[in-house]
């Protein structure tokens, strides 16, 4: 915290920097941001709202550089002795441009409106995210997809401890479990996918659960997929074969799918294969 100072006494304390930096030497990440800004009540030290500026730039040992900047970025947390409570986070006008630090691919994002909030539930962690219009390209190239709105709610079992002063040091999410209550992706058009279900990660990073799916805009979501994906089409016109003889030619259905260690089976018809996380 460079050039920290301490103030707002009697009635607040207040901490502000003119830039921060952070150094995770145990998980090969560092980071640098602009100035911070935070502020609590005396009689309630524990509720912190804080304000970050732009722009950020996160460095990791896996090979790979993130630069973000945004026009507003704050939040608020409830912490006690041992650690957070709970934490909520909001952006406005996030960008971020993801570089491979080998070969130098690079990812572009953004999105108008993105926000996060963790909690405690007893031993377990709830979780929630949501963006607005999101748009991603690929270095100077148009956008991929159309702009995509997501949400997430759900809650990972047994972690709580991530809130914990002290922190989880070890395998982050791998070997965890948790349960999706809702996570929608939103295209427009009609084109929205919405997901519900129990879900594990190995500790080899594979992914397995049983998800109730449920899809609007089956042949919209085709096109918009083959045109981002050429050199997946063929994948994409197996799936959706599969999905309009499943749905009786409707544009719409629901299916329940099993994933297991990765691999994702409509009944006993493998359909695709997901990377490790």
């Amino acid at each position: 915290c460079t050039d920290m100072a301490v103030g707002g006494y009697p009635f607040r304390i207040g901490v502000t920097c003119s830039q921060l930096a952070v150094d995770d030497h145990f998980h090969g990440l560092s980071a640098t941001f602009g100035p911070l800004r935070s502020a609590a009540q005396i009689y309630a030290p524990g509720h912190v709202l804080w304000e970050l500026d732009g722009p950020g730039q996160v460095r990791s040992s896996l090979g790979f550089s993130l630069a973000l900047q945004w026009t507003q970025l704050h939040s608020s947390l409830n912490a006690g002795l041992d650690g957070l409570d709970r934490s909520s986070i909001e952006a406005k006008d996030l960008e971020a441009l993801l570089t491979a630090q080998i070969g130098g691919e690079t990812v572009k994002v953004r999105a108008p409106h993105a926000e996060a909030h963790v909690r405690r539930s007893g031993d377990d962690l709830d979780l929630a995210a949501l963006t607005r219009d999101t748009v991603m390209s690929l270095k100077e190239q148009p956008p991929v997809l159309p702009p995509l709105s997501t949400s997430i709610d759900m809650t990972l079992i047994g972690k709580a401890k991530y809130l914990d002063l002290k922190g989880d040091r070890g395998e982050g999410l791998y070997g965890s479990e948790g349960e999706i209550r809702r996570l929608v992706a939103d295209m427009g058009e009609g084109r929205v996918l919405t997901v519900s279900g129990p879900i594990s990660v190995g500790r080899d990073g594979m992914v397995s659960g049983k998800f109730h799916v449920e899809i609007e805009g089956i042949k919209a979501w085709h096109d918009a997929l083959r045109q981002a994906f050429p050199d997946d089409r063929e994948t994409i016109d197996n799936a959706a074969r599969v999905l309009d003889a499943m749905f009786a030619g409707k544009d719409k259905g629901e299916a329940d799918l099993t994933v297991t260690n990765g691999v994702v089976l409509l009944g006993i018809i493998p359909i695709a294969v997901l990377p490790p996380l």
